[in-house]
């Protein structure tokens, strides 16, 4: 596991110019539309929700995305995103697990994609996720194995 600190508030404004980077997302999209039949009633968490690629092809599936980020440089190119394509079900919220922010909110979905590796203690995440999760709700991870 990494423990070391990536700067992504450095990495924010060039994030979306990598095609891996694009086609990665669709695929892990593709696959999350393909185990859960998301419909306009759902609401969810995208943790680790970075510039918002995952959060803008689930968004219009969706009733509601809340994107996490512990870096406010990524969150403030998805502010700018949901603010030019006006996207009123979308909102950000920072938080930093490893500094003890607690996750808020009730969820039919939590997604987070390529972001746990990044995380020091794995298992309190997981117990927030718990808390997070409505009943028979869904977590959807793609990460490294």
């Amino acid at each position: 596991m990494n423990t070391e600190k990536r700067d992504f508030d450095q990495d924010a404004a060039l994030w979306d110019e990598k095609p891996a980077r694009i086609k990665m997302v669709k695929d892990v999209a593709a696959a999350i539309s393909r185990q859960i039949a998301l419909n306009p009633d759902m609401d969810v968490m995208d943790f680790g929700c970075g510039t918002g690629l995952l959060t803008s092809r689930i968004q219009p599936l969706v009733h509601s995305v809340t994107g996490v980020d512990s870096s406010r440089g990524m969150l403030d190119v998805l502010n700018r995103k949901i603010a030019g394509l006006k996207l009123h079900n979308v909102k950000t919220v920072f938080a930093d697990p490893d500094r003890g922010d607690a996750l808020t909110g009730q969820y039919d979905v939590v997604l987070s994609n390529m972001t746990l590796h990044h995380i020091r203690e794995i298992k309190p995440l997981f117990a927030q996720f718990h808390k997070v999760i409505r009943q028979a709700g869904y977590l959807c991870i793609a990460d490294l194995d």
